[in-house]
């Protein structure tokens, strides 16, 4: 059982870092290159898993990188689908969906679901509402 927690404690650290990586470069990596020390200290991340997420962030498109060691946002928040991102950090390694099995008929079904469910929540909004909540508990705590 533990390793089914410690399976899904790693797609949640994941999805988390990539978020916060992609809040960063929103905000300062738009027109500018950044290095991955800098993404790291900020968002207070592990800087080889920040690697490792900047890396997977390239491969989707939404990232550019100079020589693996500078990125720049390419891709404005507002037109990445959560449930895109969720593809990218979690289903990049999914068995073939076209096999005939009933373990991969219950999976394509269940991503099915999480689209569906997902449709038009942008990474952009889970951001705004983030900052949102932390700006309303800030003035609660006065």
């Amino acid at each position: 059982m533990s390793d089914v927690k410690g399976g899904f404690m790693k797609i949640n650290k994941t999805l988390a870092y990539g978020l916060c990586c992609l809040r960063y470069l929103d905000k300062y990596g738009h027109n500018n290159w950044v290095q991955i020390s800098d993404i790291s200290k900020m968002e207070k991340l592990p800087m080889a898993y920040c690697n490792k997420v900047m890396q997977t962030l390239v491969h989707t498109g939404w990232v550019e990188s100079k020589k693996g060691k500078r990125f720049r946002l390419v891709k404005n928040l507002d037109d990445i689908n959560v449930s895109d991102l969720i593809e990218a950090f979690t289903y990049n390694s999914a068995p073939d969906i076209d096999s005939k099995s009933i373990a991969i008929k219950l999976y394509k079904n269940m991503r099915e679901h999480i689209d569906r469910w997902l449709v038009g929540l942008t990474v952009k909004d889970v951001i705004m509402s983030a900052e949102l909540d932390n700006k309303e508990n800030k003035i609660e705590d006065r």
